[in-house]
């Protein structure tokens, strides 16, 4: 590829004076393209010092020192950044957007993103992750130096920025443009221009999302975490107690206390009683071995593990989280965290937060600033309506047409039982069995792995699938279809056009049977957990405009699986419950058709459902 700018000595002009702002701003205001980069010296937007906002053509780059210009109260600054006609290519564009939206108030318009574009271009062959010297190197050969990116964090007030520097931050827009022009090529070609559109309008609210952050209640996060240490710890000491007949000797410590048998958390050490004192003949002591077994002391360290996960996965860590400027939390959000284009969330989690429990209430202790309130809205049932619109089954779409409880529903064709209105309370067995399958198809998981979930025989969770598939014909026929073209074609897609790629094994490789049937079950779940994705970000978007729109004094603070939650001023929230649950209908009507889309919200002073 040729290259319009000289990696070695990139053009570049250094602004520090308004005039050389306004002569910048006379060449580029006539542009349709330009890449955009910002350095700073923390990647925390709350911490950082803004230094340059870089501008670039494909041949020169006008490197705006933000020391120098008070580049907030510049309106050609803004209203070029803020242009919805003018494309602004960044890489990792949400980090950019945040520092440039928290230092100069101006949310920039028009994004388009190497790093997700080329995420979306890989979905399924590698992680979404993709460096901008990776992409360098990719594109143009050209092995960018990153070294000097360290320096930044080093500057203060009085530094004057080097011409190593400037000719770094100058590099980072100049080799925008030819990788852009070679990912917008793949784009066109494998139909996934409108994906990226999506993908790029939902990073601007991702970065929105993140600046706001969300509000704890640290004394009753920290009593919760003490009261899961205090049976924790119980849990721990009945074990010792339950196994120690099984040891012939035990030791005492100083003040006469029996000490321990084994270390719980030791994994050789529980091999050795289960198996070789206890004659239990497991495996491992992985979780899904573990839930196997009967044995009550086997039970009761499953039931240990499950406060202990609780407490090292929610204790001191989130709460250290805590922005010291703004006392909240300001979690990230991977919108193409999974290959299916399902976000993930880190720094910390809040997609581990269990649903709301009498041990483990720890959605009780988000709650909204004084005055205002919490709306959250979820999808019900969302990805089991996917499948029905999807496979086009006639029962399953019946079943949702009449807006009764599907997994009661499917039970009663599966066992022959009447489906009543109590249905629920009177065959929780069969209705369980029915909604683990339910699920589990929608994973791509066989007979064996739903008999565990279930509790029954390989033979029993066999037979109960095949019950399934003959009360959901079309079910079946639907999954064999994709599962099939999936093989067969290397790659699968939702409605909206988002695809995921699969890398199909050799015949004669030996392990040609275990990965095909993995392509088969990736293939299975992609088109639903991934219009499930595709309806989150549109809703987020409508969400995110109607904001605007209505002029409500609103936020949006989370997105957790097919969630969404927003923080609005009390005397607006009744008013906007409504419009949250209508454009989250509105996004999930884009694609599903056959079957009615329900979101039902709830406005509360906790983070509620």
């Amino acid at each position: 590829m040729e290259l319009r700018f000289d990696p070695e000595n990139p053009i570049y002009s250094h602004i520090t004076t308004e005039s050389q702002l306004n002569e910048a701003f006379d060449e580029l205001e006539g542009l349709k393209v330009v890449g955009l980069d910002i350095e700073g010296t923390s990647l925390d937007p709350y911490d950082s010092t803004l230094l340059t906002v870089q501008i670039g053509t494909p041949e020169k780059s006008f490197i705006f020192d933000a020391r120098e210009l008070d580049l907030k109260e510049i309106p050609r600054l803004k209203e070029f950044l803020e242009n919805s006609k003018i494309i602004k290519i960044l890489h990792n564009g949400k980090f950019d957007y945040k520092h440039i939206k928290q230092h100069l108030g101006i949310s920039v318009a028009n994004v388009y993103d190497t790093m997700l574009t080329e995420a979306i271009l890989n979905a399924g062959l590698r992680n979404s992750y993709y460096s901008l010297k990776d992409l360098s190197v990719k594109y143009t050969g050209i092995e960018l130096k990153k070294s000097v990116r360290e320096t930044f964090e080093y500057m203060t007030a009085s530094s004057k920025l080097n011409d190593a520097q400037l000719k770094y931050g100058a590099s980072d827009t100049l080799i925008l443009f030819p990788i852009f022009e070679e990912q917008l090529k793949k784009l066109k070609k494998e139909g996934l221009i409108d994906i990226a559109k999506l993908e790029f309008a939902t990073t601007r609210v991702v970065g929105d999302m993140e600046l706001t952050g969300v509000n704890i209640n640290v004394k009753k996060w920290k009593n919760i975490i003490n009261d899961l240490s205090v049976e924790r710890d119980n849990l721990a000491k009945k074990f010792q107690q339950e196994i120690r007949p099984y040891f012939k000797s035990n030791t005492i410590d100083l003040f006469g206390n029996i000490g321990d048998s084994i270390n719980i958390n030791s994994q050789a050490q529980l091999m050795d009683l289960f198996n070789n004192k206890m004659g239990l003949n497991l495996p491992s002591t992985n979780d899904g071995i573990l839930e196997l077994s009967d044995n009550p002391i086997v039970k009761m360290l499953r039931e240990y593990r499950g406060y202990e996960k609780l407490v090292s996965a929610f204790g001191d860590n989130l709460i250290s989280k805590i922005n010291s400027k703004t006392g909240r939390i300001h979690p990230e959000f991977n919108q193409l965290g999974a290959a299916t284009g399902r976000f993930s969330c880190n720094n910390p989690n809040f997609q581990q937060i269990p649903r709301q429990s009498e041990n483990a209430p720890f959605r009780s202790c988000f709650n909204p600033r004084p005055g205002y309130k919490l709306v959250t809205a979820d999808y019900s049932t969302f990805e089991m309506r996917i499948m029905a619109d999807l496979s086009g089954d006639k029962n399953l779409i019946d079943a949702f047409k009449r807006g009764v409880d599907v997994h009661s529903h499917t039970a009663s064709l599966m066992f022959g039982l009447e489906l009543t209105d109590n249905f629920k309370n009177d065959h929780p067995d069969e209705r369980f069995a029915a909604k683990s399958i339910n699920f589990g198809l929608m994973y791509g998981r066989g007979p064996s792995s739903l008999a565990k979930q279930i509790g029954v025989s390989p033979e029993v969770g066999k037979d109960y699938m095949n019950k399934y598939f003959r009360s959901y014909p079309g079910v079946k026929g639907y999954l064999e279809k994709v599962a099939k073209e999936a093989v067969k074609q290397g790659w699968s897609t939702t409605p909206a056009g988002r695809k995921r790629w699969y890398i199909k094994p050799d015949p004669s490789d030996p392990d040609y049977t275990r990965k095909i049937g993995h392509i088969e079950r990736q293939a299975k779940n992609h088109p639903i957990q991934g219009t499930n994705a595709d309806a989150i970000k549109y809703a987020l978007v409508f969400l995110s405009d109607k904001i605007k729109e209505k002029n409500v004094d609103a936020s949006i603070i989370l997105t957790v699986h097919d969630e969404i939650v927003c923080e609005v001023r009390e005397d607006q929230a009744e008013d906007w419950a409504k419009t949250q649950s209508e454009e989250m209908v509105r996004a999930g009507e884009l694609f599903i058709k056959k079957v009615p889309v329900e979101s039902q919200p709830f406005v509360a002073d906790v983070w509620e459902h």
